[in-house]
């Protein structure tokens, strides 16, 4: 049997061949790397794995109806104990699928690539092309579809003022994960900021290439983050909202350039941000608890947001507790292009 098989490979052109290995799933794809020393070469080649994701892509916005979204599951971290036993609480990482009805769709449990006897320590830094930043102890880049994963060396910030020493837990450190898509290259920010009488600012950037750290300037950088959340990741650009020192209360839109490796910002109101479908959103929840989602359809163009979703639509009985949205419990988490959105409350 063996051997009609690689007389079959050796009788279909290359392109053909290639054509066949890009429309099948990723875990066929890593059994199929011990068929031969060409398909391991060609497999592992990185423009295969940036035209098999490019084809991953397209074929759920296709097959599903939903926006171009690079990564249709969702990761969370969730609590697991058993009352039974008295066993101590425990911290696991779980998968679920999107793109299916969500009371079908099924949850898995995924292994933590490094042995940890306390996953709670266990953080989701950001994701990005199938990528996931993780971080426990120490920073790791982790592709859950192929369980490699990398270990990244932590960055070195300068030694925090000795005025500052009683005020440690004031800097505060924010991870974001990327892809320069000019120097096909993935790259991790650090952001160390204190936010004690003055902001002071710290931006470290790695590059997966040079296996290395480097420092960007932003001594100009006046504003304060609102949450340690790991940023909203569109358009080549890592996302955050911030206050202006001057100006508290009404928050910027702050984004990183991954290719110019520099520091933009953008005006916006009371709102939190998100990602939907490849487009910078923005979600806010008036005194009356409703929630309303809006997207920029251009990215740069202020006079492109669009409100795209509102739980006014629903009634109480469908949203449930609406207690649950003036406590700002909500997250938009897929956004299909019939205009159905799946949040999350509580």
């Amino acid at each position: 049997m063996s051997g009609k098989r690689r007389i079959i490979s050796r009788n279909l052109p290359e392109e053909i061949m290639e054509e066949i290995l890009h429309n099948l799933p990723i875990k066929s794809l890593l059994r199929f790397k011990c068929v031969s020393k060409s398909w391991l070469f060609t497999i592992s080649s990185k423009a295969f794995i940036k035209e098999h994701l490019k084809r991953s892509i397209a074929e759920d916005e296709e097959k599903r109806g939903l926006t171009d979204l690079t990564n249709h599951k969702l990761i969370f971290k969730y609590e697991s104990s058993d009352r039974r036993t008295n066993a101590p609480l425990s911290y696991n990482l779980g998968s679920c699928c999107l793109v299916n009805k969500p009371e079908i769709t099924p949850t898995l449990n995924i292994d933590i690539p490094m042995p940890t006897p306390n996953a709670c320590l266990v953080n989701i830094m950001g994701s990005c092309n199938g990528l996931i930043l993780i971080k426990f102890r120490k920073l790791i880049l982790w592709n859950p579809s192929t369980r490699k994963h990398m270990v990244i060396p932590s960055p070195s910030f300068d030694p925090i003022p000795q005025q500052d020493l009683f005020h440690v837990r004031l800097y505060r450190i924010r991870y974001g994960l990327g892809y320069d898509e000019a120097n096909d290259d993935y790259k991790v920010v650090s952001i160390r900021q204190s936010d004690y009488q003055q902001p002071h600012l710290q931006t470290k950037v790695y590059s997966s290439k040079t296996d290395s750290w480097k420092e960007i300037e932003c001594s100009n950088f006046k504003h304060c983050f609102q949450s340690t959340h790991y940023g909203e990741y569109v358009n080549g650009r890592l996302h955050w909202l911030a206050e202006c020192n001057k100006n508290r209360g009404n928050p910027d839109i702050i984004s990183f350039d991954f290719k110019e490796e520099n520091i933009n910002e953008y005006s916006s109101g009371p709102v939190s941000l998100v990602e939907l479908g490849g487009y910078l959103g923005l979600m806010n929840i008036t005194s009356d608890a409703d929630v309303n989602v809006w997207v920029m359809k251009e990215y740069g163009a202020r006079e492109s947001w669009t409100r795209v979703w509102t739980s006014s639509d629903f009634g109480v009985d469908q949203l449930g507790d609406r207690s649950l949205c003036r406590g700002r419990c909500a997250r938009p988490l897929c956004w299909r292009k019939n205009g159905d959105m799946l949040v999350a409350f509580g």
